[in-house]
C-alpha cells in the first residue's frame, strides 16, 4: 500500500464561486520541492486537462514516483460524480498508476463501490469528503462498526 504525505492539485479549478489558483511554476516548484525531500504526492486531479500536467512533469523529470492520483469529483463547476467521469480519467493514463476518488458532497457510496470495482486502491469517506453515509442519513461520527 502506498501512503501519501501531502496532496498536490495540478492545476487551477473553480470551486463554486471561487477559483484554485496554481500556476505551471507554481506546480513545477512544489513537484521539485517534494521530490527533493522524498515527499510521497497525493495528485490531486479535479479535472481532465490536469492529466497532460502530470505527464508533462515526468517528460521534465521534475515528478518523479511514487504518487498515486486523487480523482476528486463533485465540486461545483468540476467533473461531475458519475461513473462516466471516472471511466474518462482511467482512459487518460498511458500506464498503471495507483488511483482512488474523492466524492464531494457525496449522499450514497455507490461511486466509490463503482471506484472499487474499477481498480480504485483508495477511496474516501471521511467528514472532509461527506457527512452523509446514506441518502438523508447524516453520519454523527468517522468511527464504523461492523
Amino acid at each position: 500500500m502506498l501512503i501519501c504525505d501531502t496532496m498536490f492539485c495540478l492545476g487551477s479549478v473553480n470551486f463554486g464561486d471561487d477559483v484554485y489558483v496554481n500556476t505551471m511554476p507554481d506546480v513545477r516548484f512544489w513537484a521539485r520541492r517534494m521530490g527533493e525531500e522524498k515527499i510521497v504526492p497525493e495528485l490531486e486531479i479535479f479535472e481532465a486537462g490536469m492529466i497532460p500536467v502530470y505527464k508533462q512533469l515526468m517528460a521534465e523529470k521534475v515528478l518523479k514516483k511514487p504518487f498515486y492520483f486523487n480523482f476528486c469529483l463533485g465540486v461545483e463547476w468540476g467533473l461531475p460524480a458519475v461513473p462516466s467521469s471516472l471511466f474518462f480519467l482511467i482512459s487518460l493514463l498511458d500506464e498503471p498508476i495507483p488511483w482512488g476518488v474523492t466524492h464531494v458532497a457525496m449522499t450514497d457510496f455507490s461511486l466509490l463501490a463503482t471506484a472499487i470495482g474499477l481498480g480504485a486502491e483508495v477511496v474516501r469517506v471521511g467528514f472532509e469528503d461527506s457527512v452523509f453515509y446514506a441518502p438523508e442519513k447524516a453520519a454523527s461520527t468517522n468511527i464504523v462498526t461492523i
